[in-house]
């Protein structure tokens, strides 16, 4: 089901109705994941089944996916990827719950009862899929960048390196 998604939602209450949604957000929407982007144009595919598992626990099931832009650290040019996250979080409302949780789940505080921003959701397990140093798979540099031989002058080689504790050699001669 393809809906208009909301800006904020009060996900217990969607979890008690069991409550889907399908939609998109604007990437130029989540202004921290901007900052590692190397453009904010862009949508973000997003569906989220919210529910309560068999022992109570609610918990929402999100599959987000999104291509975007990012600079290449290697060579510092944009390159394309597709960031793609599918997360369980179950929804607790104190951190001594966080330790009761089942394995599969990754915990999601809701700190008070007050609508929270579906974007900003989003945008955080988009980040935690970034990768820490982005770089093309192929090779982007000149082959001359990967060579490890240091361009020498032929008289440079020949020359013994001055020791700076040469001096002293003369000294000890006096």
């Amino acid at each position: 089901m393809h809906q208009k998604l909301p800006k904020e939602i009060d996900p217990l209450r969607l979890a008690q109705n069991g409550l889907k949604f399908d939609g998109q957000i604007l990437l130029s929407d989540m202004p921290r994941l901007a900052k590692s982007l190397h453009s904010d144009s862009g949508l973000v595919d997003v569906a989220l089944a919210f529910d309560i598992d068999e022992i109570g626990t609610p918990y929402v099931k999100g599959e987000f996916r999104a291509p975007v832009s990012i600079v290449c650290e290697r060579c510092m040019l944009p390159m394309s990827m597709e960031l793609s996250v599918s997360c369980l979080l179950a929804m607790v409302v104190s951190e001594k719950f966080i330790d009761k949780l089942a394995e599969q789940y990754d915990p999601w505080l809701l700190e008070n009862s007050e609508p929270v921003s579906l974007s900003k959701v989003v945008e955080d397990e988009l980040i935690l899929v970034l990768p820490l140093v982005p770089r093309h798979t192929e090779a982007c540099l000149p082959s001359e960048a990967w060579s490890t031989k240091l361009d020498y002058n032929e008289d440079e080689e020949d020359q013994k390196p001055v020791s700076p504790f040469a001096i002293l050699s003369s000294l000890k001669k006096q």
